[in-house]
């Protein structure tokens, strides 16, 4: 009797790496409210070696249609595109197949198998013509064209403003810097993270930052809207950087004070170019509009003593009587017999204006300091500037809203004239000087003194806060100080809103008739 032979099969430890399994379920991502959306996006959970990627089919299908045990559409369905069941499946047992070849592959090349490996191979086997197909630069481009060109022959209409249109320029270069030939399919929190990352990277500020990859989100809404992209993945992105500076008032927010306002109004000057630069700066701290809206003024909007316009950032209509200041400023500029409906001011760029409003500082004698701070990341610095070099439009509109509240101007009357839809976002543009916050505070202990309450002697909620269209605390005691009704008034409502009639009641016994009335108004309507 022969000897038996015994073959021993040699199997490489590598081999393992290359097993996986593909299945594929619905995405059940809930959005900011909670819930989830009609129709889910179908997506491939590949695993292998410990690791999982998520591969997008590019269909959604309603839960009620999907069949779990099977993994694949109820047959005799279509989704809200139109898209028959048949056809969804077959493109995932396209996907299934194509993670099988991809998988043999990397085995035949023993490649390393690593989430991104096995992402581009997939990505090369399923997408053969991906070469003709556009990338989300080119689609970026595409709206950025569209919206171009409104600008250019309707202007009227325009959907963007220069300003907006130059922010999405130079975000489509920031993203063609960070990567080429990047498809939406690759987008996910991961590669928005790393988007994020490289801005900063740039030494870019978290302001900055987070307003571009705000921008980059709407670009993305715009192109699913518009069915270039089926990958809603971006929805989820929360991002990772925000400016802390932004509270701290004592930083980055500038306005005049009095004296300033004063020396800017009565400097001499023979230079033409600086004395226009002067009247369009003094003009919108007299009126609280910004440069846009000041150069773009006709003598249409000017009715005697009324200005009458439409602010082209929000298209919010303004109507409200032109301070003397004001008046006096546009006499200079009488119209011209020439034109139908001539501009009001010379025309002038606003990044030449900035560069005049710097020598305009200088001859107001302006060499005192404005602090800056700039975080990028978690790296905070502040510099120190002399007040002239930061002399720009935007202080012209803050020094109205903090010069309207240093002469008693209610909140309400303020915002009707600036266009601004809450007391907290007016609030940004406020910069009082210290000798205003010393008297702003000796009032605050005052009152203090004499036992007066306000709703944040009870506790008043964030959320309350907002029904009742009022600050935080201490932007609150800047607002409201030594209005005693407006206080009572809050007061009332709050209790009311607390569903505490008595005590509701016990405040509006305190009003005169015509707040009493109002009060009543705002209860009908909650």
């Amino acid at each position: 009797m022969g000897k038996t032979k015994v073959l021993y099969l040699k199997i490489s430890p590598n081999m393992d790496k290359y097993k996986h399994r593909v299945s594929f379920r619905l995405e059940k991502r809930k959005d900011k409210d909670g819930n989830y959306a009609a129709e889910l996006p179908i997506n491939a959970d590949i695993t292998f070696g410990g690791k999982r990627i998520w591969y997008y089919s590019g269909y959604k299908i309603a839960p009620s249609k999907w069949d779990e045990r099977t993994q694949r559409v109820k047959r005799n369905n279509f989704n809200s595109e139109g898209v028959s069941a048949s056809d969804i499946n077959q493109r995932l047992l396209k996907i299934a197949t194509a993670v099988d070849d991809a998988f043999s592959h990397l085995e035949l090349q023993e490649d390393e198998v690593t989430p991104t490996t096995v992402r581009g191979e997939l990505k090369r086997v399923l997408d053969e013509e991906k070469g003709t197909r556009l990338t989300v630069a080119q689609i970026y481009q595409l709206l950025i064209d569209e919206r171009e060109k409104e600008l250019t022959g309707t202007p009227s209409t325009a959907q963007w403003t220069k300003g907006t249109l130059m922010k999405h320029k130079t975000m489509l270069r920031h993203l063609s810097d960070f990567r080429q030939g990047l498809y939406f399919e690759d987008i996910n929190d991961e590669l928005l993270a790393k988007v994020e990352l490289f801005l900063i990277g740039k030494g870019l500020s978290n302001s900055y930052v987070f307003k571009s990859m705000k921008d980059i989100r709407s670009f993305l809404n715009w192109a699913t809207r518009k069915g270039y992209n089926k990958n809603h993945a971006y929805v989820s992105y929360r991002q990772r950087f925000h400016d802390e500076t932004k509270s701290d008032s004592t930083v980055n927010l500038f306005a005049l004070t009095e004296d300033e306002l004063s020396a800017i109004m009565t400097f001499p000057t023979h230079r033409a170019a600086i004395d226009r630069a002067r009247d369009v700066f003094l003009f919108s701290c007299f009126t609280g509009l910004r440069f846009s809206d000041v150069i773009g003024l006709r003598w249409s909007n000017i009715d005697g003593d009324m200005l009458d316009c439409t602010a082209q950032k929000t298209n919010h209509r303004q109507r409200f009587a032109l301070a003397a200041e004001a008046l006096r400023i546009i006499a200079k500029y009488p119209k011209s017999p020439d034109e139908a409906d001539p501009r009001v001011f010379p025309q002038i760029s606003n990044q030449k204006y900035n560069a005049h409003l710097k020598e305009v500082g200088k001859l107001a004698g302006m060499t005192g300091d404005w602090i800056t701070e700039k975080q990028s990341g978690r790296e905070k610095t502040r510099e120190v500037h002399p007040k002239y070099e930061l002399l720009t439009s935007h202080v012209a509109r803050r020094t109205f809203v903090t010069m309207c509240l240093r002469k008693g101007m209610s909140p309400e009357d303020i915002r009707a004239v600036t266009g601004h839809t809450t007391v907290d976002m007016m609030m940004k543009y406020v910069k009082f000087d210290d000798e205003s916050k010393r008297e702003k505070m000796s009032i605050l202990n005052e009152a203090r003194q004499q036992g007066c309450e306000t709703v944040f002697d009870y506790g008043v909620s964030s959320e309350e806060r907002m029904k009742l269209g009022i600050p935080e605390q201490s932007a609150y005691f800047e607002l409201f100080e030594g209005d005693a009704a407006s206080v009572t008034v809050h007061l009332a409502l709050l209790f009311h809103l607390r569903h505490d009639y008595d005590r509701r009641a016990t405040y509006m016994k305190r009003l005169p008739n015509n707040l009493f009335n109002y009060v009543i108004e705002k209860i009908i309507h909650y």
